[in-house]
């Protein structure tokens, strides 16, 4: 019997040992993959909870997007978490982009003269205020909103406002929603 043979005989004799051993090699590939942010798990309603890979895909409309926290949204994350959001990222679909029109002066979001979503309250369930982006302007070449009508009060950019293209991080592909 070759000692190669012998060494897999042992192991299935340790069933533990082989698990481990398993386990192991799992998580070396795994943290490949989530060591630079590849994959990112999802856990928010306000994008379908799910597993996303990173895509080559490039920014546009109806394109789920991760982002960094804006600046306008620090100071709520701080308030809600206690942290500063420091390489925290959000995942939102892009509803409008460069050249649409999109209002928020009002009680509506509205994206080139269409109504879109009612604006989100000033404060959040805790009473904590939360940002509110109000203009009506028309988007510029490197600038997304970014918004989600899964759920009535969303954070996205009806309370921080547009966000940079040199702030997305990726454009995210669902591959295991839930």
């Amino acid at each position: 019997m070759s000692v190669r043979n012998r060494k897999l005989m042992a192991l299935r004799r340790h069933p533990i040992l082989s698990a481990g051993l398993t386990l192991t090699a799992v998580l070396a590939v795994a943290s490949t993959f989530f060591a630079d942010r590849q994959v990112v798990i999802n856990t928010s309603p306000s994008v379908q909870p799910g597993i996303y890979i990173r895509s080559c895909a490039t920014p546009k409309v109806g394109a789920i997007v991760d982002f960094e926290i804006p600046t306008a949204a620090q100071p709520y994350i701080h308030a809600r978490s206690g942290y500063s959001g420091e390489n925290w990222y959000i995942l939102k679909p892009i509803l409008a982009g460069p050249g649409d029109r999109v209002d928020t002066l009002g009680d509506w979001l509205v994206v080139n003269d269409k109504r879109i979503a009612t604006m989100p309250p000033n404060t959040d369930s805790e009473g904590r205020p939360l940002p509110v982006w109000r203009e009506n302007r028309t988007l510029g070449p490197d600038e997304f909103f970014v918004f989600s009508a899964r759920i009535r009060n969303s954070f996205d950019s009806r309370c921080y406002g547009p966000i940079k293209v040199s702030m997305i991080s990726s454009v995210r592909r669902a591959i295991l929603i839930w």
